[in-house]
């Protein structure tokens, strides 16, 4: 294939469920679902995003993840730290336990070099994200690539109510 066709596909490929799966877009913005939930799936998937944000014209880049139970977040937790690194804002939402027992993990402490977020959930409607702590509205996201991160149910508040 030509290297402009290729870009041009690119530019319009829509995703595979939960991999890369665009479930938003507008002008201003795209909003993308991913079943990441290891380091090594979210570096690798991120990368890809960053590149997909150069040929789409964002400048800023925010990732919404929702760790996957806590012994894989504690057992990896250096490498989830160096994952997300060249995002614009990480939003964290709380642990998807999974069946496990909650355990205690500094988030604010571990990822303090980010601009960081903690949050209890995400909503979307019209394209647009809102960020939830404490059942009040923390923030907007309606510009830029948005990407969420996980295995729980982050694929249905990144989904939202279209």
């Amino acid at each position: 294939m030509d290297i402009q066709d290729i870009r041009k596909n690119i530019l319009k490929f829509k995703g595979i469920k939960k991999r890369f799966d665009i479930v938003g877009v507008q002008e201003d913005r795209v909003i993308i679902d991913d079943y990441a939930h290891h380091p090594t799936e979210i570096k690798a998937t991120f990368e890809s995003v960053k590149e997909y944000a150069l040929l789409k014209g964002f400048d800023k880049i925010t990732a919404i993840w929702q760790p996957h139970k806590y012994s894989r977040t504690i057992d990896n937790l250096d490498e989830f730290i160096k994952c997300f690194e060249g995002v614009g804002e990480l939003i964290i939402l709380p642990v998807w336990a999974a069946g496990e027992i909650p355990r205690d993990i500094n988030f604010k402490e571990k990822f303090k070099q980010y601009n960081l977020t903690m949050a209890d959930n995400i909503t979307r409607a019209n394209n647009t994200i809102t960020v939830v702590k404490d059942k009040e509205d923390l923030k907007t996201l309606d510009n830029g690539l948005i990407i969420g991160f996980g295995a729980g149910d982050i694929t249905y508040q990144i989904r939202g109510t279209e």
